[in-house]
């Protein structure tokens, strides 16, 4: 047991290249490796645990100990440091919520810190409803269902053109331009379908790299936030970079909240386009959800 153990776990490691490599052949096969690759966090607990016990009888189990290194070479690639002046200072928060009809917390968590942008996923319609009154966000797009795919666009600053596109499947997402007053930027909220078959999954990936490609379209820097049901690891971001984007949010697990950030995978993601630098980060509180929200203090530096 001890020795399939290690083996999975080492299978576990390799998998965001066993997805690669098994797309061309078999969407079935890519599909199960793809969901593997996110739970890397895990593979790195158990497999050094595994190689400690059975080195002791078989040290040469010991040379799978450089797979321990894989989860840094095969996650989808952080935005890059970058020095300037910052020209805007943008505070974000995103929360998936679970379709909870109680803004309480979530109210609680923003006045004691506040935010400029506030990204919701799996909004209600009462939860919309408690939405709507929050003065201190004006500027709004609130697209609430009986469903996980309500979403809420709350912003401190004014949005131009902010409009939801839903695509062939129904899934929502919502699109904006943020006018900040020292330069717009390009916002894009999606919350794709989970990939619980290959069609599911080829749908997320293919429909993220949509959403990449209409945000940058624009010309403006940009920004997607979201629960992308995606991990650094997962094939569909992994392919961000090809397309000139990049990870602006960390390794730290969002979901479920029962790890605290701890245990789980990071599948709420805040991707980038332009000259960003991330001068903050952490995770909230639990809201009552399934998943911890995000947030990140973003600059935009003035690269000219």
């Amino acid at each position: 047991m001890l020795r399939l153990l290690a083996l999975a776990s080492a299978a576990g490691l390799l998998s965001p290249w066993l997805t690669a490599l098994a797309a061309p052949h078999s969407q079935h096969l890519a599909w199960l490796f793809d969901l593997l690759s996110h739970w890397q966090w895990l593979y790195l607990g158990l497999l050094p645990l595994c190689l400690a016990l059975l080195a002791r009888r078989s040290p040469r189990w010991l040379l799978l100990l450089p797979l321990l290194a894989l989860p840094w070479l095969s996650l989808a690639t952080a935005l890059p440091p970058q020095t300037g002046a910052a020209r805007l200072s943008l505070q974000l928060v995103s929360a998936n919520l679970q379709q909870s009809d109680d803004a309480g917390a979530l109210r609680a968590w923003l006045d004691a810190q506040p935010a400029d942008l506030v990204l919701l996923q799996e909004v209600s319609p009462a939860m919309a409803a408690q939405l709507q009154r929050w003065a201190d966000y004006p500027h709004r797009l609130l697209a609430p269902e009986d469903s996980p795919f309500g979403l809420a666009l709350l912003s401190r600053l004014p949005l131009v053109q902010p409009r939801v596109q839903v695509d062939g499947d129904g899934i929502p997402a919502i699109e904006a331009q943020v006018d900040s007053g020292a330069h717009d930027l390009a916002l894009t909220l999606a919350h794709p379908m989970p990939p619980l078959s290959p069609y599911w999954q080829h749908k997320r990936d293919l429909g993220l790299q949509v959403l990449l490609q209409r945000n940058a379209a624009t010309g403006l820097p940009g920004l997607l936030v979201g629960d992308l049901n995606a991990s650094p690891w997962s094939h569909g971001l992994r392919q961000v970079e090809d397309l000139g984007w990049y990870r602006a949010s960390d390794l730290r697990a969002t979901w479920p909240t029962w790890g605290q950030g701890w245990l789980g995978i990071a599948i709420d993601q805040v991707l980038a386009r332009g000259p960003w630098r991330v001068a903050e980060q952490s995770l909230g509180p639990d809201l009552g959800s399934d998943h911890l929200p995000r947030r990140l203090r973003l600059e935009l530096l003035d690269n000219d």
